[in-house]
């Protein structure tokens, strides 16, 4: 031992050049990584441990453990490692998205607990659950998506959600998802992304984080999931007791759950937009549960892994446009319209007729909450209603005017053009 001298001291350069080439490390942004990924800290920390107990030193041994691990953190500081969204490196080597495959570990953020083995052949098991699961177009789409999750990409700008009633064996997608993907992925509560600001920091460098009990209590607030789900520059996030800093995230949204995901105060369409819901198949009548379906899953990986890079590729062959079922279309209309039920009531023919006629906004208004409190629904604010109207005029083929007839007293008010109420 090159670092250790006859009277116990410690040459702290040796000591890192020689754990290095026992254990070659770089250490980005406050992580270690290896070959493999990223390292556990604790798990540096404790090689480190084991290495001055086997040199017989008998005294001192935490303190010197923790300065020779900050000592590490120095020896191996590494500028930034490149991302490539065209890589994914899995155990044997480097698979590039056209293709090609290269046999080689390079030191990477991510690398996913599964081989390429391009003679694979076809995950059977798998698919039979799939088509259990879902109608043929979805599982089209989640091939897709789930071969979305492999890179480190923002392209697809959406996220992932398969909503049924429960029992139906949905979630057993995440347990192998969590295997492949190994520490690529996270698990954690999609309504953490909006309310707590810490837990944005858990998605640095993460391909993948995985919801499968989704809470069905509305955002609050989206502005952070529609950013991250379109990432194209930094954002901010923050780690307990550290500078909030800037970072760039391009993790995957894959949540399980009962219903479709919903915001308190944004009517907007583009958080609905950022969204693909599937709804999965109710339970077979008189189905047996496998308690061991997963590990089945997980013994064919392999082929799940290239099921899912033919989903990539057809994706990026079509420049990143999933394929979308007429079903998945009408659950996201669904949901922008349950999000915002000014839609269905602009659609409910007993109560408007659109393309004739100008109604005052206090005249609308107030039909307006006389439908919601007779669907049981809660009615917007007044200046928020406006405003949803004036957002989408054009939508609508409807004019803001400022001189409308009102039927709410005499004179004229503020209303629209090309809209009127029908009398009940």
């Amino acid at each position: 031992m090159k670092w250790l001298s006859a009277d116990g001291k410690i040459d702290e350069r040796e000591f890192c050049a020689e754990f290095c080439a026992h254990y070659p490390l770089k250490y980005v942004g406050g992580r270690f990584y290896s070959a493999d990924g990223e390292e556990n800290a604790e798990n540096v920390k404790a090689k480190v441990g084991e290495i001055i107990f086997q040199s017989g030193i008998k005294s001192g041994i935490a303190n010197k453990t923790v300065n020779l691990f900050e000592a590490l953190k120095l020896f191996c500081h590494s500028e930034p490692l490149p991302i490539n969204p065209n890589e994914i490196h899995v155990q044997n080597g480097v698979l590039n998205t056209n293709g090609k495959f290269l046999p080689k570990k390079e030191f990477c953020i991510n690398r996913l607990n599964v081989e390429y083995v391009p003679t694979a052949g076809e995950p059977e098991r798998f698919l039979a659950y799939l088509a259990e699961l879902l109608d043929d177009e979805d599982i089209r789409t989640v091939q897709e998506y789930l071969g979305y999750c492999l890179i480190p990409s923002t392209k697809g700008q959406t996220a992932l959600f398969l909503i049924g009633s429960g029992n139906e064996g949905k979630s057993r997608l995440g347990v192998i998802m969590r295997d492949m993907f190994g520490g690529a992925a996270i698990t954690g509560d999609f309504q953490r992304v909006e309310n707590d600001r810490f837990f944005r920091a858990n998605l640095v460098n993460k391909l993948l984080m995985i919801d499968d009990d989704m809470k069905m209590s509305a955002l609050k607030s989206t502005g952070y999931v529609k950013s991250i789900v379109t990432a194209e520059t930094p954002i901010d996030v923050e780690s307990k007791g550290q500078q909030s800093r800037q970072e760039l995230l391009y993790s995957c949204f894959l949540c399980f759950g009962n219903g479709s995901p919903k915001a308190l105060y944004d009517r907007s369409e583009g958080f609905a937009r950022r969204l693909l819901i599937l709804t999965v198949k109710p339970a077979p009548v008189g189905r047996v549960k496998d308690p061991y379906i997963a590990e089945k899953f997980i013994k064919e990986k392999s082929k799940i892994f290239l099921w899912f890079f033919r989903g990539l590729q057809r994706l990026i062959a079509n420049n990143f446009c999933f394929t979308v079922s007429e079903k998945t279309r009408q659950n996201l209309a669904d949901a922008i319209a349950e999000n915002c039920n000014v839609i269905q009531f602009l659609a409910d023919e007993d109560y408007v007729v659109l393309g004739e006629g100008e109604t005052a906004s206090a005249e609308l208004y107030y039909y307006y909450t006389l439908w919601a409190r007779r669907n049981a629904l809660e009615p917007m604010k007044k200046h928020t209603f406006t405003a949803w109207l004036n957002d989408n005029q054009r939508k609508y083929g409807i004019q803001a005017d400022n001189h409308i007839k009102s039927n709410f007293g005499a004179g004229e008010a503020r209303g629209f053009r090309g809209i009127k109420i029908k009398p009940n």
